[in-house]
């Protein structure tokens, strides 16, 4: 599949930045923006998806070395199709290296499907994982794998997933 080729590719650039460049970046708030392939199940209707999330740097259980311990996050998800979804949910961010990360996230959220799939009702259930690139500058580059569904609390349980392309930069505390 074109996906399949295209993450591949991606994940080698994103190594042979890691072996060229050691990094840190696990002290600063992140602002997160992703675009990419929404509902990658359905490559007959092919539809871009775009979002937008702030993390906190202030987490708990992190252990200041590899594991950065839990913390809050917001985000804003919005489809080719009018589909939004505003969440709220907790990250750990694991560092496989100075520079390599990895990034599960999940949490709760409302969603409007607009003219794309009807995910059954408005409470949704989110989670993502991203494996990313981080550079001197502690901004990160990566790839994200995003789900959106009910977790079966509606009648009708489809899901919304996507392949997306991360950028992240550091910001200084807002509040």
């Amino acid at each position: 599949m074109v996906i399949d080729k295209v993450t591949a590719a991606f994940g080698a650039i994103i190594l042979i930045f890691a072996a060229l460049s050691p990094a840190v970046a696990r002290d600063r708030n992140l602002i997160v923006l992703n675009v990419g392939h929404s509902d990658i199940d359905d490559f007959d209707e092919p539809t871009v998806e775009a979002n937008i999330e702030h993390s906190w740097a202030r987490t708990i259980f992190g252990n200041g070395t590899w594991f950065s311990g839990v913390g809050p996050l917001i985000g804003l998800t919005i489809t080719g199709k009018g589909g939004v979804f505003g969440y709220a949910g907790i990250y750990g961010d694991f560092f496989l290296s100075d520079s390599l990360v990895i990034r599960p996230e999940g949490g709760l959220g409302a969603f409007t499907p607009g003219d794309g799939k009807d995910l059954g009702g408005t409470f949704e259930i989110h989670g993502a994982l991203t494996f990313a690139y981080i550079f001197d500058n502690e901004a990160r580059l990566g790839v994200t794998y995003s789900h959106i569904s009910n977790g079966g609390v509606y009648a009708s349980s489809p899901a919304l997933d996507s392949i997306l392309l991360n950028y992240a930069f550091p910001i200084d505390p807002i509040f």
